[in-house]
């Protein structure tokens, strides 16, 4: 009898075009479903397989219109493929290859996770939602954290994690307050007044301190690294290498700080000899070659050549005690002595080294190969070259001089010099006629 009902159904569902009203239903004999690839047919009743159906070649619910449910209460066991582009319904387990699913939505956060022998099922979600739901205050929160035996206070003991010598702590802290370093303890400094502003003292070693002007013995601070000006507007940055704070660019002021000018000398043509120059004994200053129209000019790269007297800040002849010498960088700041450029070199390993160190890198301002430059002090020094006691003009990129403020002798004072096929920075002694650059140092 069941070989006949399969004969019939087989036969049944061969034909084309075939129209079934009536219920289909299957409860424990197979039906082949392999066969429906070819039928084009409509079941527009319920086609209800409630044994275990198994596909073993490939089906295709595509060319059967279905109008009415086709439902699964047993097992759907798919060994080849099979494509569905229609809806349908299976109340019980789904296997795919190795893995079989479960059948049910699961509830709002769970996710679906395999056992790793071949069961899906739905779980919660490991991840904490803490941070949405606790609302208890970020101080409680963090309290729970800690040593519950310790009874302090939150900031208490964050306090006293803190090491005083590094970032102090002052529970009478108000706006404005500032703290520095007298090296040895950190100090608080009260807020000052309206209108007063904030100095460096007159003492061996200056702190600061709240005071209503700036004057000649308590210079207005500002930190090294922030640019200056000059008294003609020419603006500076500036580098603190080691102790001590310079200026990163060539002088460029034609004024001494008390408004008052220095002699400028342009005789000689871009050649420059000059006796008015080489006969000068007060200062002046003068561009290389008389360049300072070309775009961008030699002024403009190198700054000026000042002669020894300049630096010195001797603007009259005859004797002038050092007192009343003037000073040709901005206020608060002056020409370094020959010791504090030793003791530049010394900080960057020695002269020897030190022009690796201070050249700026490239041969767009020095000639190749501009041995070892690296600037990785700041200094940036740049080939200015200098002009001879003669008024004659030498080294423009191959040689950067620099000024100190101490003189050997009556006629001679030292300065450095750096050399775009050296490393060293020589200490050199020169006429005080010779015309070079000029950094200023912070006092």
């Amino acid at each position: 009898m069941k070989l006949t009902k399969l004969l019939i159904l087989s036969l049944f569902l061969s034909l084309k075009g075939f129209s079934q009203q009536a219920v289909l239903t299957s409860s424990g004999e197979k039906v082949v479903l392999s066969f429906l690839s070819s039928l084009g047919g409509t079941v527009s009743g319920t086609l209800t397989v409630s044994g275990t159906t198994t596909i073993s070649g490939t089906t295709i619910l595509n060319g059967i219109i279905n109008t009415g449910t086709i439902t699964n209460t047993g097992a759907l066991i798919n060994t080849g493929n099979l494509t569905v582009n229609g809806n349908g319904t299976i109340t019980g387990t789904i296997t795919a290859g190795a893995v079989t699913y479960p059948n049910t939505a699961g509830t709002n956060g769970q996710v679906l996770t395999t056992d790793g022998i071949g069961t899906a099922s739905w779980v919660s979600n490991s991840v904490s939602t803490t941070a949405t739901t606790d609302t208890a205050s970020l101080s409680n929160r963090i309290n729970a954290k800690l040593s519950k035996t310790d009874t302090a206070s939150l900031s208490d003991r964050i306090n006293a994690k803190l090491n005083s010598t590094v970032f102090p702590y002052y529970p009478g802290f108000q706006k404005g307050h500032i703290m520095y370093w007298n090296g040895s303890n950190w100090v608080n400094l009260n807020p000052g007044t309206a209108g007063q502003v904030l100095k460096m003292s007159s003492a061996d070693e200056p702190v600061p301190i709240w005071g209503t002007e700036a004057t000649t013995s308590t210079t207005a601070f500002s930190p090294c690294g922030a640019p200056i000006s000059d008294i003609d507007g020419n603006v500076y940055n500036t580098v603190l290498i080691g102790a001590q704070c310079w200026t990163k660019e060539n002088l460029r002021v034609r004024r001494y700080n008390n408004g008052r000018w220095i002699e400028f000398n342009a005789q000689g043509g871009s050649g420059g000899s000059s006796s008015t120059w080489s006969n000068s004994t007060i200062g002046a200053h003068a561009i290389y070659a008389h360049d300072s129209v070309a775009n961008p000019s030699n002024l403009t790269k190198y700054g000026y050549l000042y002669n020894y007297y300049a630096a010195k800040g001797i603007y009259t002849a005859g004797t002038i005690l050092p007192n009343d010498a003037l000073n040709i960088c901005p206020k608060g700041w002056h020409v370094p002595t020959d010791t504090e450029w030793t003791t530049l070199t010394a900080e960057l390993g020695g002269e020897s080294v030190a022009g690796e160190i201070m050249k700026s890198k490239g041969t767009y301002y020095w000639n190749s190969p501009n041995t070892g430059a690296t600037n990785e002090s700041g200094f940036s020094a740049l080939p200015g070259g200098f002009r001879l006691t003669d008024g004659s003009f030498n080294n423009l990129r191959n040689s950067a001089a620099f000024w100190s403020a101490t003189e050997v002798d009556a006629d001679g004072a030292w300065f450095r010099r750096l050399d775009y096929n050296s490393s060293n920075v020589s200490r050199n002694s020169y006429e005080k006629q010779l015309g070079a650059c000029i950094r200023c140092l912070k006092d």
